[in-house]
């Protein structure tokens, strides 16, 4: 009985994962990720510091020469601008996804390792467009002959796992990010100070925020704790019933960080507000409604 109920419990997990629903979210997601990409594409790519002292992108076995050279950069950003339009209407998939994929991989990657200081603001949208282009690899026969029929929009393309990927991803990039920081600083990390010598520095003088953090160090330190919080409970977000609310905690997170400072996490927090509050579930009932009154 008890190996009955396993199998029983396995096969129903594995229906769940495998359920499929409407493209509308996923095609979404497609485009706000070419969208990124094209901000990618016109990255100024100077380098600035010499060759890094360890491995830091999958292009860093690659000889210094050829990661700050001009051609290269160029050749990549030819992968991503081909790749990507064809992905954008849906031709020569999944070959075309791959080669935006690889373009923009091999893109960012050659700033990392020619930048002593570099901002993440792209790693969350790579490996989005790695997921994407696993659903269009593994669905590329039925996503080409629904799109041959004309009937994209009408066909359940997009298992579940997919977008439930995305959360898993989404929750585990923010808690590697908290565990990052007490690895490293430990609980001290949230003493009010750093953040106010980070503001004084690099805060907009403008803000708000940037007055309340310089004007107040236990206000300072209650943001400082509350983004350890937030952050290391990311992937918490599997479970549906905490995922909004992970999903808000983190977004005030970027809120607070997108009003002080000049930093580019506009695409961490939009894709954070698609996949871990409920718009998915709105946009395939949204879609769902529409076909059924078509």
């Amino acid at each position: 009985m008890s190996l009955q109920l396993r199998t029983s419990a396995l096969s129903s997990w594995q229906d769940a994962l495998c359920r499929r629903s409407l493209p509308h979210f996923g095609q979404l997601i497609n485009w706000l990720l070419l969208a990124a990409s094209s901000i990618l594409l016109i990255w100024s790519f100077e380098p600035h510091s010499g060759e890094r002292q360890w491995p830091t992108t999958v292009l860093s076995w690659l000889p210094y020469h050829w990661l700050d050279s001009t051609l290269m950069i160029w050749v990549c950003r030819a992968m991503l601008a081909v790749g990507g339009l064809l992905w954008l209407f849906n031709r020569w998939l999944p070959w075309s996804c791959w080669l935006a994929t690889a373009g923009f991989t091999a893109l960012w990657s050659l700033h990392v390792e020619t930048t002593h200081n570099t901002a993440h603001i792209f790693n969350l949208p790579n490996m989005l467009m790695v997921i994407q282009s696993l659903w269009i690899t593994f669905e590329a026969k039925e996503i080409r002959a629904a799109i041959k029929a004309g009937k994209y929009y009408q066909t359940p393309l997009m298992p579940r796992w997919v977008f439930l990927t995305g959360v898993a991803y989404i929750g585990l990039f923010h808690t590697a990010a908290g565990l990052t920081k007490l690895v490293y600083s430990g609980t001290g990390w949230a003493n009010g100070v750093s953040l106010q010598l980070w503001t004084h520095l690099w805060g907009r003088s403008w803000a708000p925020t940037t007055w309340l953090i310089l004007s107040s160090r236990t206000f300072t330190r209650i943001l400082q704790v509350a983004t350890l919080v937030i952050e290391t409970a990311g992937v918490l977000a599997i479970f549906p019933r905490l995922r909004p609310w992970i999903g808000l905690g983190i977004l005030g997170f970027y809120a607070g960080v997108l009003l002080t400072f000049d930093y580019g996490f506009h695409f961490n927090a939009l894709f954070t507000a698609l996949y871990l509050l409920p718009v998915e579930s709105w946009i395939t009932k949204w879609a769902e409604r529409k076909n059924e009154s078509a």
